[in-house]
């Protein structure tokens, strides 16, 4: 898409600007910034957290970085207005961008892995899964995320909004980067494992599903009476 003969690149010419609104690696969003600058455009990196809910609703957040001109467009921020909730600017060098995306994605990440565990829990221990997200809910540990999706899992119901294989390439990325800079990222180390697993899990199919999907390979790993009968 970027860089076919017929891709983005290939229509940059001075004067011309590119928004990259993708989650990559960071190299990536690097060399994509450099390959557009060496034709005379602009770039300007705007990865967004949310997903197809709030995309359809305009409630995404746009994480920027890069040119600031372009970022201070009005044609620019009249459509990120139009798509989104919030835009962030994190300064001039890109990169910024994809790594407030990282972070975010991969506290997400590790927050469905320990959901889906605290359920599972709740579930084999002969509590009542609905009741068990109400009482979630009311707390300090209540989540818009955990309200929307804690129902469907229970269910089952794992139709994607943001696909199992994404949210955890992802979170592969966080950990490279925690690693990079030697951070402790011992428990995100261990979610990205679980949902790799998921992810690679041939009789499960659970790739494209939504990453909440993580549930069922929490259920198939246990050896509870209730995942038992559950699967």
């Amino acid at each position: 898409v970027f860089e076919a003969p017929t891709g983005v690149l290939a229509g940059v010419t001075a004067g011309r600007a590119v928004i990259d609104c993708a989650t990559l690696a960071e190299s990536d969003m690097k060399r994509m910034k450099d390959q557009v600058e060496s034709k005379g455009g602009t770039f300007l990196e705007a990865p967004v957290s949310g997903s197809k809910g709030p995309a359809h609703t305009g409630q995404l957040i746009f994480l920027c970085a890069g040119s600031k001109s372009l970022f201070d467009e009005e044609s620019v921020q009249s459509a990120f207005k139009a798509m989104g909730k919030a835009t962030h600017f994190f300064g001039s060098e890109v990169g910024y961008g994809t790594r407030a995306k990282l972070v975010v994605n991969s506290l997400m990440g590790t927050m469905m892995a320990a959901f889906g565990e605290s359920l599972a829990l709740a579930e084999s221990v002969g509590l009542n899964g609905e009741k068990m997200l109400e009482v979630i809910g009311q707390g300090a540990i209540q989540s818009p995320m955990y309200a929307l999706k804690g129902p469907k899992m229970l269910k089952k119901d794992h139709a994607p909004n943001f696909p199992l294989q994404h949210a955890h390439k992802d979170m592969k990325l966080a950990v490279d980067m925690a690693k990079g800079v030697g951070v402790e990222y011992a428990v995100t180390e261990e979610a990205e494992k679980l949902l790799r697993e998921a992810r690679e899990d041939k009789d499960l199919n659970i790739a494209e599903d939504d990453f909440s999907a993580v549930f069922e390979k929490i259920h198939k790993e246990s050896t509870s009476e209730f995942s038992k009968k559950r699967n």
